[in-house]
């Protein structure tokens, strides 16, 4: 459930504020309003940790070599002792001198190498000799052109042919001039400041300042516990000073506003009442937005990691569907993967990542628990339709066969269509639940008349979808469902938009005029009841597409198991194939199982995951001398 707020408000005085913040902080239980900080702490805590935290993506980046051999000279080992005992600032301010040194002499070193390229295939030569043969008053340069060129030259140039690369021709002019008629395709040789002698000396000089300064990066690796703890510790001294500098403040008194837990605002008020703060709080109005914080009890949490990777928050006016989710996700991921082969792998995984969290840290994260109830629910879906692997079911051993439902199974020619009704009448169950929470939310209200409406439409338009998309003859279409249909079309036409502030019959017409005048989404809003059902098929698709998939991979590796020689390769095919099958098949979960639940069951109720999550103010560090 989403947990209530109540919108708090707290004065203290100014010069005791820094006092009080610790104090709330100590607390961890008010998610204050946004505050913008200023003045020139603020600006150094947010600049010190913007180092740190590139420091941290810096070392973080460099992979250490398995060989961990200690250079000629030993300085690594050195540099790496030297670290232990160095502060999260100092370290930092290590390593951005150390990639700042690398980023010249990488800059340098692309220089350089341009500059080599260039003037390399005009041989070795020392720019000093011809700035002494300058000095002496003889004027010489050098021009580049094709060999054809070189009879088109005035008369009267004096130049010396030199060696060139093939195709081309080289020369120097030899006078205090060159004419300026001389053909364009004569391109000039600038003279470069260095020979290429001395520009690969640079080159190596360059190449030993990025190895040293690698080596000096590589041996900060260590040192990341230390600035992941100082960044905790910056991050926090930054929210803390942003906070501090950005309260309201007048005549000696600070104040700031935020939103509280019902359940925590006592012991707000005896730490208010401990510290001598001035402390309001009130229900949320409605036109502020408090943040979610939803609260469940052990079993329908472990949901949480999939919210969480997700990012998805519903607003604090929105139903909290995280029992409702599991349950439905449970039926998504089994049909989706769809094999009880797939779902022992899974279950291994999860029970040796529980046994082996359980061992090092003594508690099972949600996320592993998810796991293990979704390969259950893998494994007891592969069971009733006998899909072990994509083994054909008359190869399976006979207790396998024994333990499917036949109704499912794929034994049964018809297992197909009945899996697309299960598809269906789970899409239509899940879509009916999300009208009655709506029926419920606006039972004192007519306008819960539009959601049995709407309601009616799901129920009815079930009926027609078995009969277009499974079988006319199997599934007959029922006067009764159109009836149903019909009604329940009327019923969201009147009531959608109804307003009872004005009295019932008022009410109804403005209903009436609304959707009249919404008449295209409205009868959009039909057709959209229909697809959505449909669109619940996708679980038998993407189940069958997988069975597919593992079932190629096993007549690929088939005739490799009758040979010696094949065998390995038939089980290395059999390992990757399966194995890439399961990953497209969590893809798959990503894709279509969540989409069930985030689009077209939270599409019914309404729900737009508007809302942002309850962060208190609280400490992620452990506070210091700088708090």
């Amino acid at each position: 459930m989403i947990a209530a707020m109540k919108k708090v408000h707290l004065v203290v005085l100014e010069e005791g504020k820094a006092s009080s913040l610790s104090v709330l902080k100590r607390l961890g239980v008010v998610h204050l309003e946004s505050l913008v900080g200023k003045g020139a702490e603020f600006e150094g805590s947010i600049g010190r940790l913007a180092e740190v935290e590139t420091a941290i993506g810096i070392l973080s980046a460099i992979k250490p070599k398995k060989d961990k051999r200690k250079p000629a000279d030993g300085h690594e080992g050195q540099a790496t002792g030297a670290t232990l005992g160095e502060k999260g600032l100092a370290i930092a301010a290590r390593c951005a001198a150390l990639s700042e040194e690398r980023k010249s002499a990488q800059e340098e070193s692309l220089a350089l190498s341009k500059e080599l390229e260039r003037v390399s295939s005009w041989g070795d030569f020392d720019p000093a000799l011809h700035a002494h043969i300058l000095a002496s008053g003889l004027l010489m340069r050098f021009f580049e052109a094709p060999p054809a060129r070189i009879a088109s030259l005035p008369d009267g140039v004096d130049y010396i042919r030199i060696a060139a690369p093939r195709g081309r021709a080289r020369i120097v002019v030899i006078d205090h001039g060159v004419p300026e008629n001389l053909p364009g395709e004569f391109i000039e040789f600038a003279l470069p400041a260095k020979g290429p002698a001395a520009l690969r000396a640079g080159l190596e000089h360059c190449e030993a300042r990025i190895r040293t300064a690698d080596s000096g990066l590589l041996s900060l690796v260590p040192s990341l516990p230390a600035l992941e703890a100082e960044k905790a510790r910056l991050r926090d001294a930054s929210l803390f000073e942003g906070i501090s500098s950005g309260m309201g403040q007048e005549k000696g008194l600070a104040w700031l506003s935020g939103f509280v837990p019902e359940t925590d605002l006592p012991a707000l008020g005896a730490a208010a009442a401990a510290h001598a703060w001035g402390l309001g709080s009130d229900a949320p109005s409605g036109d502020e937005l408090p943040p979610t914080k939803v609260v469940n009890n052990p079993l329908v949490r472990i949901i949480a990691p999939v919210f969480d990777f997700l990012g998805t928050v519903p607003n604090y006016r929105e139903y909290d569907i995280s029992g409702l989710f599991l349950f439905f996700f449970c039926f998504f991921f089994a049909m989706i993967f769809g094999d009880a082969g797939y779902g022992s792998v899974l279950l291994a995984a999860g029970l040796f990542a529980a046994w082996k969290a359980k061992k090092t840290k003594g508690a099972v994260p949600d996320a592993i628990k998810l796991l293990l109830l979704l390969a259950s629910s893998t494994i007891v879906w592969g069971v009733m339709t006998g899909s072990w692997f994509g083994i054909p079911s008359d190869k399976l051993p006979g207790i396998l066969r024994a333990i499917d439902l036949y109704w499912l199974s794929n034994e049964n020619p018809a297992a197909g269509d009945n899996v697309k009704l299960l598809c269906f009448l789970i899409g239509t169950v899940q879509l009916i639940v999300a009208h009655l929470k709506n029926i419920k939310r606006d039972s004192g209200s007519l306008k819960s008349l539009a959601q049995l409406g709407q309601l009616a439409m799901v129920a009815g338009m079930l009926f027609l979808v078995l009969n277009l998309v499974i079988s006319s003859a199997r599934f007959p279409f029922p006067t009764w469902a159109l009836y149903v249909i019909l009604s329940g079309f009327g019923l969201n036409f009147i009531f959608a938009s109804y307003d009872g502030s004005g009295g019932f019959f008022k009410g109804v017409l403005g209903g009436i005029i609304s959707s009249l005048a919404n008449i295209v989404s409205v009868f959009l809003g039909v057709v959209n009841v229909f697809a959505d059902i449909v669109s619940y098929i996708r679980l038998w698709a993407v189940g069958l597409a997988g069975i597919a998939i593992s079932q190629t991979v096993n007549n690929m590796a088939g005739p490799m198991l009758g040979s010696l020689i094949m065998f390995g390769f038939a089980v290395i095919l059999l390992v990757f194939g399966h194995g890439l099958n399961m990953m497209m098949s969590v893809l798959s979960v990503i894709v279509h199982g969540v989409r069930l639940n985030v689009l077209e069951f939270s599409g019914h109720l309404g729900m737009e995951w508007s809302g942002y999550k309850y962060e208190p103010f609280r400490a992620t560090a452990p506070e210091d001398q700088h708090q």
